[in-house]
């Protein structure tokens, strides 16, 4: 009867510890696609010839349709301009954001 009580308590953990991992999984698949995202904005923005300006819009990857917000403000040497974006969730908050240096050619 113990062994059997033992071997319960066990299951049920395992069960909640699949449950877990499983919400982990999906989380971590979703900050990964929102980090390509922000990067292939920012690398857009970054190989245009002329000086980037703010802009937001929304992209596709994988399964679902991320919006991103591009700002730029100056950079730190005369010229250069900081390329910052972020890809938000639905309810606002952010998911995953990259920055890059532009500078003319």
């Amino acid at each position: 009867m113990v062994a059997l009580a033992i071997f319960g308590l066990a299951a049920v953990a395992l069960i909640r510890l699949q449950g877990v991992s499983l919400a982990s999984a999906t989380t971590v698949s979703e900050r990964g696609l929102a980090a390509i995202v922000a990067r292939n904005q920012a690398l857009e923005a970054w190989a245009s010839p002329t000086p980037p300006a703010p802009a937001q819009g929304r992209e596709r990857a994988g399964p679902r349709d991320w919006a991103w917000v591009r700002q730029t403000s100056p950079g730190p040497d005369p010229g250069t301009i900081r390329i910052a974006v972020r890809v938000e969730g639905d309810s606002g908050q952010t998911i995953a954001s990259d920055q890059l240096l532009w500078s003319p050619r």
